[in-house]
């Protein structure tokens, strides 16, 4: 009995090795799909398999072989100033995107004039290091705008169809998170929105700014050091065709927050599949928020929301606000010892 246990158990083990995360979706009046994807032979093959669970027994709906080797990411980036992010963005970019997964484009939306040759440079030094070719500057001389740098982004595209990741210079991805935009996405049939992880204030997390650990120690997945962002659609993956067809961004949204929203609703009511999961390889890091006073309301609204949220955990935040009762509390004990 114990060696057939530890056979399952390395069984078990070895699926555990080759799977990666599964999708899992319930439609009321049906019953529940759960796709699960397994690594294959070799890097860039998988195997998924889709079983349908109705209110009744589970059936098998499909098993099939997924080759990615050939799918090549567009991943775009809008921009304006904030080269010291940039910088950061482009260590993960060179040692995920270049050096581990190999098959990217890197499009950059510029804004204005200022701190262009910064930019301009980094992107040469990186070629350079890791003979990197697959990047493209573009420089638009207008107030920044999101949603019209990602539209301009994709449509400069000339290489024919790609699969497209909209991305901000605040987030950090893995090549597992580039493997899940391949396999959640098809021309015609469905696009990828993928629930982030933000995380929080590091100086608050860790205490004081020299406590704070290298980035990479930092994206831990707990409640007291970040959330999931399941009211953010900024991150999303989608062909280059499905963009265009569904009429791309509100291009007349300008500042921070909207356009997003609005292309996701766009989505939901087109005859695609929206494929929206948790994806435990995208990172969204903490940087302090500026709601300008020119934002309408509406916008100003939602800024100022995210930043509340971006801060600290509902206990954190708790705990900052009675400080001043808590270290009271501490002296009386220290005056007053048992």
């Amino acid at each position: 009995k114990d060696k057939e246990k530890e056979k399952v158990n390395v069984g078990l083990a070895e699926v555990c090795m080759f799977y990666l995360p599964g999708i899992t979706r319930t439609e009321r009046d049906k019953g529940t799909l759960y796709e699960l994807t397994f690594r294959g032979d070799s890097t860039h093959e998988f195997r998924r398999l889709v079983l349908f669970r109705p209110f009744g027994p589970l059936l098998k709906v499909k098993s099939e072989k997924m080759d990615t080797a050939d799918v090549l990411i567009n991943i775009i980036v809008p921009l304006s100033r904030r080269t010291e992010k940039f910088r950061h963005f482009m260590h993960n970019f060179r040692e995920v995107s270049v050096r581990q997964d190999g098959r990217v484009h890197l499009t950059v939306v510029y804004f204005g004039k200022e701190q262009m040759s910064e930019v301009r440079s980094m992107l040469e030094n990186t070629s350079r290091e890791v003979n990197f070719k697959n990047y493209t500057l573009l420089q638009l001389d207008e107030e920044f705008s999101r949603g019209r740098g990602l539209d301009v982004g994709a449509r400069a595209w000339k290489g024919g169809n790609v699969l497209l990741f909209f991305c901000d210079v605040d987030i950090y991805f893995t090549t597992e998170f580039l493997n899940t935009c391949r396999l959640n996405t098809q021309p015609g049939k469905k696009v990828f929105y993928p629930v982030l992880f933000s995380q929080y204030n590091p100086t608050l997390i860790y205490g004081s700014p020299e406590h704070i650990p290298p980035v990479e120690q930092q994206l831990v997945i707990k409640k007291d050091t970040g959330f999931w962002r399941d009211f953010g659609f900024g991150m999303t993956c989608q062909y280059r065709s499905d963009f265009i067809n569904i009429g791309g961004f509100d291009i007349d949204i300008k500042g921070w927050g909207g356009e997003d929203v609005h292309l996701y609703r766009k989505y939901l009511h087109s005859n695609l599949l929206v494929v929206r999961a948790p994806s435990r390889g995208l990172f969204h890091l903490w940087h302090e928020k500026h709601c300008a006073d020119e934002l309408p309301p509406d916008q100003y609204r939602m800024c100022m929301q995210s930043k509340a949220m971006n801060e600290a955990s509902h206990g954190q935040l708790g705990m900052l606000f009675f400080r001043h009762e808590i270290e009271a509390h501490l002296r009386k004990q220290k005056q007053n010892p048992k």
